[in-house]
């Protein structure tokens, strides 16, 4: 399965630079992934107008099954109804076939109305979780825009998703493959009990941190090897460097004694 990862597009920042995005989208249909996956903040303001620029970019993708949710910037100016109209819901699930068989993923807006913090909200655990459990068909995969790890090298963490931990107990009770996060600007991996946190830096902005470029990521799994690696749009070969390799299977000797529900409990569906 082979997956494009872009966020923090922010159209409308004095920063953007569309010749990027442009390359990025050129670059990713060559590529012909099975996902692509945008990880929010598709705006600067959360305006109408940006998001139909972003939408006119977004719309040169030809990969069948293109993911969008909200970021923190689409949520300033009550852009969540635009978000609505344009991209649709802000929730969603779906299977995507894949070489390997199908993944199951899962999509959510952590966003709070102009609030760089952000927030899944229990409302929404059991939604997950009814999504996610007894899925054997292929990789789980979850899309949210705020980080549920600290990334490093962005400085003084202070906008992570607040629920963070009690989201994280229940992606590693699910054992959800994959978690895919932008925010903060900044390309990064972690694995935490085989649940693999895989951050994108941004895609088009100069908003940069310390000395990474503007970046996207491409994500191949086989049915041995997971390989993460980071791309700047437009450079080809030169703009490539690898950020993670991992077995496909977690080997790991870890056990966890304490049920869940000690610390997380859901039990009724929101809708």
């Amino acid at each position: 399965m082979r997956i494009v990862q872009m966020s923090d597009i922010h159209v409308g920042s004095g920063l953007f630079r569309p010749e990027l995005l442009e390359a990025a989208v050129r670059e990713t249909n060559e590529l012909r992934p099975d996902l692509v996956a945008v990880a929010g903040d598709l705006t600067m303001e959360g305006y109408r107008w940006e998001f139909e620029e972003a939408r006119r970019h977004l719309d040169r993708l030809e990969c069948p099954h293109v993911v969008v949710v909200m970021g923190n910037h689409d949520a300033k100016s009550v852009g969540y109804r635009h978000f609505e109209d344009i991209f649709g819901s802000r929730a969603r699930s779906l299977v995507v076939p894949s070489p390997q068989g199908e993944a199951k993923v899962v999509a959510i807006d952590s966003t709070k109305p102009d609030l760089d913090e952000g927030e899944v909200g229990r409302e929404y655990y059991a939604w997950i979780d009814s999504e996610f459990r007894g899925w054997e068909r292929g990789p789980k995969i979850l899309i949210v825009h705020h980080h549920i790890l600290a990334v490093p090298g962005t400085g003084r963490d202070v906008n992570i998703l607040r629920d963070a931990g009690d989201v994280m107990a229940m992606l590693r009770e699910l054992r959800v493959d994959m978690v895919l996060s932008g925010h903060r600007h900044v390309p990064y991996v972690w694995s935490i009990s085989g649940v693999r946190v895989i951050h994108s830096g941004t895609v088009s902005s100069l908003r940069v941190r310390g000395t990474m470029p503007p970046s996207y990521n491409l994500i191949e799994l086989d049915s041995e090897t997971v390989r993460i690696t980071l791309r700047e749009p437009g450079k080809g070969k030169e703009g490539e460097m690898p950020l993670a390799s991992f077995s496909r299977r977690p080997v790991t000797t870890s056990r966890f004694y304490v049920e869940m529900e000690r610390f997380v409990r859901y039990e009724e569906m929101p809708f």
